[in-house]
């Protein structure tokens, strides 16, 4: 990396096409290198480039392999029409244009921006933080064309009020809690020193969509999640920025606090002296590069160590040490840092008097260092580490902290001997980027794991319980005569059948079968104690280990008719006996993503595919069934790789093809997320996910017409149903199968969500209400966060939307009413039935509602 090197001419053409794993997502007009290592699947983008690559483009990134952090969707905005408002605590509050920061004198800024998230996946190979692996590659260096921040505020906002301590971004990105935001001290952005910028160029071209076109702010030597991208405000405020964004991220607490939950409930969060702000001294060899094989023909030859090394404020880098005795002793670098103008000059001028040209240390320091192949054949590891003037250095062990930020110990390469097939010495990195495998810190956590399992006896089989075949186990697989088998240990459920959360016919999908897989999926430790009470033996030896069974569901497992008091009705998904249903309820199938759309910024539309194009899916109306995909390594500890599965209603279905529509429960600083659907989320086109079913107690059989299971077959003229959010979709397959019957019951929906975004299926309902008529299909929506113009219900679900809204056509008679519900817990079980009770009784709340 220093001025004598040849650079590779491929890695710095910029790309042109779509990369395929863009198709489908919101960003699909977005050119992408297919090279950067992406960390959070593929949507939203956040990746680094190999640090290979990094190494090889120079001293400037190229555009394509500059790292990229963004929290949702890429905008697609354009120059002629972008605005940003300049507001708050200015003389003169207005909106300006790309061209009113055009028409102004431009400054060429080169900028080390760096996440503050660097080198994150060693902090999370000791203990799982709650961001995603960044590797070595957060960092990255361009030359950025824009105008100072202090200049746009005096000559279009007429300059800050003596009040303004605070300058506020927010970007117009749509994220799941809104723009991207964040403030720093106006202080900071008034002075000549820090040299905050609007840049609207990189590297000598427009922003790419990447990185915040047409305009972003630019804030050296601080994290790069200071640097708001795709900019549309700019408020002055005498308080810090109350964006979620800026208390919720970019923090670094004391090691004592240990979860996200802790933080909130002790109130970490806002205390303003853990916010991060000026980068630290940091440095990282990426000479030699990971697995790379230094071969040991001449041992008087010299080997060139080469990497790069930063810091914050504004400080110089001084030295760079590599040791190779584990920091016994140390050996200067040649550092290669030219000066800022020398850098600019090939995109633009960095202006000013020539004392500030040559004192503006906003970029790395690139360095190398020959060493003695002999030196290295004796070394058991390579160590780098920096020190800035301020005599401030690199610790030698990383301190974990729950983001996972600013970790900056010493980069250490592990250096091992290898004979075959030629003498060499081979060379590894402690991680690789992302879901990448490898690293010596990899084979140290295997290392540890299997010296811990060899201490530990296995308790969990009492020798003298007895012993079942799992022939013996298959014959218990009926309501009344329910056997499982979990971690090679047997248990009969049939006592806690009725009263098991998820249903019996959650338990009687596994009846019968090793369920191990299944059970640890989707309970918890405090299910696996439950258990216990109802242990009766254990499985023969021979046996043990053994996969789940594949066995086929009894005949009057899941009937086709059912019949009513005088007639016998045909279930609207009835199937056609010459094609054979793809579900089957004890045998897991795969299915085939064949598409994914954004409904909003956190629901999806997924579509699979399954067999063959005219199968039918088997699902009858209102049910629903499980999928199910492996889990990724959360845990050091964890040594194989688990699954994790849920149940789910599809929203429609169709030969060959089945829809769910499902919310992506994303991490803040209030909770982790949903495990299950961020995996979702990450799942490409073309790849599969496994599915089992049907499962569930409810059966819509058509012309209003119903069953509950262990209950003869029912009729109703009124269904009054309520959904929250995604809870929609088994709603919307009982609507869908309504408005095929000859004799449909009376219906209406009460819908709550907080934003009309998260109205889904909105469209679809209200289409159908038009075909139905408002006298045969009523809906209420319900916002709480509404806009001005909103028609519908605003606040909470309240006793007088029960009473206006669930039964609205008129009828006398409480035994022709069925309540249907599908939302969280807290709506379900402190909202909803309360409020059904208050306003129609105890009794019809008692006995006429269903929860999905």
């Amino acid at each position: 990396m220093d001025t004598k090197m040849m650079y590779d001419i491929n890695i710095m053409k910029p790309p042109s096409t779509i990369d395929p794993r863009d198709i489908n997502t919101p960003d699909a007009f977005v050119p992408r290198d297919s090279s950067m290592v992406r960390l959070t699947g593929k949507h939203p983008f956040n990746a680094e480039a190999p640090l290979k690559s990094l190494e090889s483009a120079g001293y400037v990134t190229p555009n394509h392999l500059h790292f990229v952090r963004n929290h949702g969707p890429v905008p697609q905005l354009t120059w002629e029409e972008h605005r940003i408002e300049i507001t708050g605590l200015v003389n003169s509050p207005t909106t300006i244009s790309m061209d009113d920061i055009a028409s102004m004198p431009a400054i060429t800024l080169p900028v080390t921006m760096v996440c503050a998230g660097n080198r994150r996946k060693e902090q999370n190979m000791v203990k799982q933080s709650i961001g995603f692996g960044w590797g070595a590659a957060g960092a990255s260096t361009a030359c950025w064309t824009g105008v100072y921040l202090r200049d746009v505020i005096n000559r279009f906002g007429g300059g800050l009020k003596d009040n303004a301590n605070y300058i506020c971004f927010e970007g117009v990105d749509k994220t799941s809690k809104g723009g991207y935001g964040t403030s720093v001290a106006a202080n900071r952005v008034m002075s000549d020193h820090y040299d905050i910028i609007l840049a609207y160029k990189m590297n000598g071209e427009l922003l790419p969509a990447d990185h915040g076109f047409p305009v972003r702010v630019i804030i050296p030597g601080c994290i790069g999640g200071r640097s708001v991208k795709w900019l549309g405000s700019i408020e002055a405020s005498d308080k810090e920025s109350t964006n979620p964004f800026h208390n919720g991220d970019n923090k670094v607490f004391p090691t004592q606090v240990k979860s996200a939950e802790q933080a909130t409930e002790e109130k970490w969060w806002p205390r303003p002296e853990y916010t991060l702000y000026d980068l630290n001294v940091n440095s990282v060899i990426t000479t030699p590069n990971h697995d790379e094989r230094i071969m040991l023909h001449n041992l008087q030859e010299t080997y060139t160590a080469r990497g790069y090394a930063y810091t914050g404020g504004n400080r110089r880098i001084t030295r760079v040490e590599i040791s190779l005795d584990s920091g016994k002793t140390w050996l200067l670098a040649t550092l290669h840092r030219p000066s800022a103008d020398q850098i600019a000059a090939p995109y633009g001028q960095l202006t000013g008097p020539s004392y500030y040209q040559t004192s503006r240390y906003w970029s790395w320091t690139l360095w190398h260092v020959d060493l003695e192949v002999a030196d290295l054949v004796r070394a058991d590891e390579m160590v780098v580490r920096a020190w800035d003037e301020s005599q401030n250095t690199q610790p030698e062990n990383l301190t974990w902290n729950l983001m996972g930020m600013m970790n900056n110990c010493w980069f250490r390469v592990k250096l091992s001997m290898e004979r075959e097939p030629s003498l060499a010495i081979r060379c590894e990195h402690p991680t690789l980027a992302g879901p990448q495998p490898g690293g010596w810190m990899t084979a140290m956590v295997k290392k540890e794991d299997s010296s811990d399992a060899s201490t530990t006896p296995d308790t969990t089989k009492p020798s003298s319980l007895p012993t079942y075949t799992l022939a013996q186990v298959e014959m218990h697989q009926k309501e009344d005569d329910c056997w499982i088998v979990v971690h090679d240990l047997v248990y009969d459920c049939t006592p806690f059948m009725k009263d098991h959360p998820g249903g019996a016919s959650s338990i009687l999908i596994t009846a019968g079968t090793d369920t191990t897989e299944e059970f640890d999926a989707i309970h918890s430790s405090k299910a696996h104690t439950m258990l216990q009470d109802y242990l009766i033996g254990q499985l023969s030896s021979s046996e043990e280990h053994s996969s789940t069974t594949s066995s086929l569901a009894s005949s009057n497992a899941f009937s086709h008719t059912n019949t009513t008091n005088n007639s016998t009705i045909t279930l609207s998904s009835s199937i056609n006996e010459d094609h054979t249903p793809f579900l089957e309820p004890k045998k897991w199938k795969k299915m085939t993503l064949d598409s994914k759309q954004s409904l909003s910024p956190t629901i999806r539309l997924f579509r699979f595919l399954f067999d063959a194009s005219n199968q039918p899916l088997g699902l009858p109306i209102g049910q629903h069934v499980y999928l199910k995909l492996p889990q990724e390594q959360m845990d050091r500890h964890q040594t194989q790789q688990k699954s994790i599965m849920r149940a789910y209603t599809p929203s429609h279905s169709g030969p060959g093809f089945v829809e769910f529509v499902i919310k992506v429960y994303f991490p803040d600083h209030q909770q982790p997320g949903g495990v299950f659907t961020q995996l979702l989320d990450k799942l490409r086109v073309g790849e599969t996910i496994d599915v089992k079913g049907p499962l569930g107690e409810y059966e819509y059989l058509g012309d209003g017409h119903y069953s509950l299971m262990r209950q003869p077959a029912q009729h109703v003229q009124h269904i009054g149903m309520i959904a929250g959010g995604t809870g929609i979709t088994p709603m919307w397959q009982i609507l869908d199968a309504i408005q095929h019957d000859h004799n449909p019951p009376k219906v209406s929906l009460i819908y709550c969500a907080r934003h009309y975004e998260d109205l889904v299926l909105a469209k679809e309902i209200q289409e159908l209400q038009s075909l139905l008529g408002p006298h045969n299909f009523h809906v209420r929506f319900i916002l709480s966060r509404p806009g001005n113009d909103w028609k519908h219900g605003r606040g909470r679900l309240t006793a007088s939307e029960i009473s206006e809204h669930l039964f609205p056509h008129g009828t006398s008679s409480n035994n022709d009413k069925l309540v249907l519900l599908c939302g969280s817990d807290t709506m379900i079980e402190q909202c909803c039935k309360p409020l059904i009770a208050q306003v129609m009784g105890d009794d019809f709340a008692s006995k006429n509602i269903f929860v999905f």
